[in-house]
């Protein structure tokens, strides 16, 4: 039975990630009104019970005086359904997290992708990247948590989240900080040397310049000196549920030590270490993580 359901799975990733191939050169509004989209995934995966249509809806939360602007991928299902709150990486947007919306929420899991603010230069967030730091993007994650919560068609007991390279560490650090309002986490290629290499760039605090030009980004001062006393390894332990950690053994962005060490911090941490894999595993081997990723839902009971 458990290799038939993992054979089942497998099928409905191949399907969904070719039909994206696909569709991708045929125009935004098939994945906004996701109508066509769905009936051919429906027709592709009849054996597939727990498949769903979904919509995609703009959604703004605020952080204080700022909005931040998101993108909801919601499953036409009935009761309350399982959410994943995806984090973007330094320098990206919402966009990166369409590999995880679109293939969780076919199988019925809401998927939220927003924009950090100041996150990048391409942000529909408030906020300026100048101003931008790890420790304002986890401000931000908990105020999006914390609104992901209130909404009607959500489960609050079931809330997960993935975070990319520096949405990774972001990720982590809020999970430690919210462990009880958070069922599970995904880290992908979590970018765990910021604050060392923050000791690495600049030999004391004092000599941070107002602005650097970091990972194809210019940040502030304020980038490195948030991060300038900071133990991440430290406070991620906290988190005591279990975690999931995908990291590509070809990394030349976050080496894949960082995480080696940090799947030793962790009481309860699957670890895979994804060979011929660089940064951005999940979209570089989507059939082998989405497999873990999958996995790891159902070990949590998300699904």
């Amino acid at each position: 039975m458990e290799d038939q359901k993992m054979n089942q799975i497998s099928r409905c990733i191949m399907t969904v990630i070719l039909l994206m191939c696909i569709l991708s050169g045929c125009g935004s509004e098939i994945f906004k009104s996701g109508t066509e989209t769905e009936k051919i995934l429906k027709t592709q995966t009849e054996e597939i019970k727990d498949h769903y249509s979904y919509k995609m809806k703009e959604v703004w939360c605020t952080n204080g005086n700022k909005r931040i602007y998101g993108v909801l991928y919601l499953p036409e299902r009935k009761g309350r359904v399982p959410l994943l709150i995806y984090s973007h990486g330094l320098s990206d947007t919402h966009a990166k997290g369409e590999l995880y919306a679109t293939i969780l929420a076919a199988r019925g899991i809401a998927v939220y992708c927003f924009d950090f603010c100041g996150g990048s230069d391409e942000s529909k967030s408030d906020g300026k990247v100048i101003d931008m730091s790890v420790m304002t993007e986890v401000s931000d994650l908990e105020a999006v948590l914390n609104s992901a919560r209130k909404w009607n068609a959500i489960d609050k007991n079931k809330i997960v989240l993935a975070g990319f390279s520096q949405g990774g560490i972001v990720t982590a650090i809020t999970a430690a900080r919210c462990e009880e309002n958070v069922a599970g986490i995904i880290l992908e290629s979590p970018a765990f040397l910021i604050p060392k290499e923050a000791h690495d760039l600049f030999e004391t605090i004092a000599d941070i310049p107002d602005e650097y030009y970091y990972h194809f980004l210019m940040v502030g001062k304020k980038y490195f000196e948030d991060i300038w006393d900071y133990d991440v390894y430290k406070e991620i332990g906290n988190y005591k549920k279990n975690v999931l950690l995908i990291h590509g053994e070809q990394d030349d962005s976050v080496d894949i030590i960082y995480s080696e060490y940090a799947s030793e911090v962790y009481e309860n941490v699957e670890f895979y270490r994804v060979k011929g894999a660089g940064h951005g595993v999940v979209n570089q081997m989507p059939e082998e993580t989405m497999g873990y990723i999958f996995d790891y839902l159902h070990q949590i009971d998300i699904f």
